[in-house]
Parts: structure tokens; C-alpha cells; sequence
């Protein structure tokens, strides 16, 4: 009974990590982002995003990690399997997309035309990952309940 009992704790605690994860990416998604396009000018907005983006990808990438810990520690294949892939895709959004997104978005705004179409391809990137990492996190979050 004592082992039930710990290991539906330690499911409980990876049900919470995911659902910590999916609000904090729906509330940068609805709230911070566009918040700082409406109040911020452009040069304010960049700077800003520049600063709170790979500090976002890194807080998930934490968490995520620390959901990995205790899938494996309850030995659940699909929970870990998640968990995993979801902290790699934090930190290839942090440290891989998001400088080159940095790069050829300045490029652009140098005066190189054609770095525009390569920012908006790695920007596009970005935001499939972040939206395959909130489907997969909201998936594992409804098997993780029933």
C-alpha cells in the first residue's frame, strides 16, 4: 500500500511539472508576447524578448528535466520518453534557433534583404517546436490523469 501510495505521489508531482510547463507556455504565448509588441517600440520589444526568451526556454528546460526524473524514477517509457524530447526541444530552441533567429534578424535589419526570409524560416521553427512541445506536454498531462 506504502508503494501505491509514493508512487501515485510521484505521478501527482509529474502531473503538476506538466501542467506548470503548459500554463507558463500559454501565458507567454497570450499574454507576455503580445503585451510587449502593443507597449514596447520595436528596438525595446527586441531587446526585451532577446533578454526573456532563452530564460523561458531554460526554466522549461528545468522542469522538464525535472519531470524526466521522477518518469524514470516510476519507470513510465512514455513519461520519460516525453519528458526527454521535450527538455532536448528547450534547449535546441535556446541555444541552436534562437541565436540564429537573433543573427539573421539583425542581418535584416543591417540592410540585408535576403536574411529575412532565413529569420522568419527559423522563427517558423521555433514556434512548431514550442507548439509540438504544448501538444505533446498536454497529451502526456490527459494520460497522465486517466
Amino acid at each position: 500500500m506504502l508503494i501505491l501510495n509514493y508512487f501515485t505521489l510521484m505521478v501527482n508531482i509529474i502531473t503538476l511539472i506538466y501542467s506548470l510547463i503548459i500554463g507558463f507556455m500559454i501565458f507567454f504565448m497570450s499574454v507576455v508576447t503580445p503585451s510587449v509588441f502593443k507597449t514596447l517600440d520595436e528596438s525595446s520589444a527586441s531587446k526585451f524578448l532577446r533578454f526573456i526568451f532563452p530564460r523561458m526556454f531554460l526554466y522549461g528546460f528545468i522542469l522538464s528535466t525535472a519531470a524526466l526524473i521522477l518518469s524514470i524514477w516510476v519507470q513510465n517509457a512514455v513519461l520519460t520518453f516525453g519528458s526527454l524530447l521535450i527538455a532536448i526541444l528547450f534547449l535546441i530552441n535556446a541555444y541552436a534557433i534562437t541565436p540564429l533567429i537573433n543573427k539573421y534578424r539583425d542581418q535584416y535589419n543591417n540592410g540585408y534583404s535576403e536574411s529575412d526570409k532565413v529569420f522568419k524560416k527559423y522563427h517558423l521553427i521555433s514556434v512548431l517546436i514550442f507548439l509540438f512541445q504544448l501538444a505533446l506536454l498536454s497529451y502526456l498531462l490527459v494520460i497522465n490523469i486517466f
